[in-house]
């Protein structure tokens, strides 16, 4: 098995009330940064897309995507269940038009998944609070929490 992190750094509040916050995210899969470390993109659109995957695995399906916005960069999630709920990951790039190219792969428990997820928007929701302009950053960071700590957030065997 390998370590999932997801990592939220420097960020910055959004200039207005209408956009998001900005700042450094990135995935770290067996100790390989992805897309690279201090990859700067919309930390709060790339922690839902990845919650939004997780949640669609700990619900039984098998494969699910997330995505970083700012380029080719995508992680696909594949779900076994032995001998417990698994989730093996690619981190892919999708750049060359003829081919996805795999940069890390690795196994992760569900459990860890979800931890890693939950550590990434609470670091992301504490930097944002009580920011100017931060309110839709920090409404949407409050959702992704609350799927992420909610019962049904649980584990399903499929």
């Amino acid at each position: 098995m390998s370590r999932a992190v997801w990592h939220v750094v420097d960020v910055k509040p959004p200039p207005t009330a209408d956009r998001l916050a900005t700042g450094a995210v990135w995935f770290t899969l067996h100790g390989v940064a992805f897309p690279e470390a201090g990859w700067t993109d919309l930390p709060v659109s790339v922690l839902s897309s990845a919650v939004t995957a997780y949640e669609d695995i700990s619900r039984g399906a098998p494969d699910a995507f997330s995505y970083f916005f700012d380029g080719p960069y995508f992680l696909y999630y594949h779900r076994t269940d032995a001998p417990e709920p698994t989730v093996h990951i690619e981190a892919n790039c999708d750049r060359d038009e003829h081919a996805v190219i795999s940069l890390a792969t690795g196994e992760v428990p569900l459990k860890d998944l979800r931890d890693a997820l939950l550590n990434a928007v609470e670091s992301l929701q504490a930097a944002i609070a009580a920011t100017p302009h931060a309110e839709a950053s920090t409404r949407i960071t409050a959702k992704l929490i609350a799927k992420l700590t909610a019962p049904t957030a649980t584990v399903r065997q499929a």
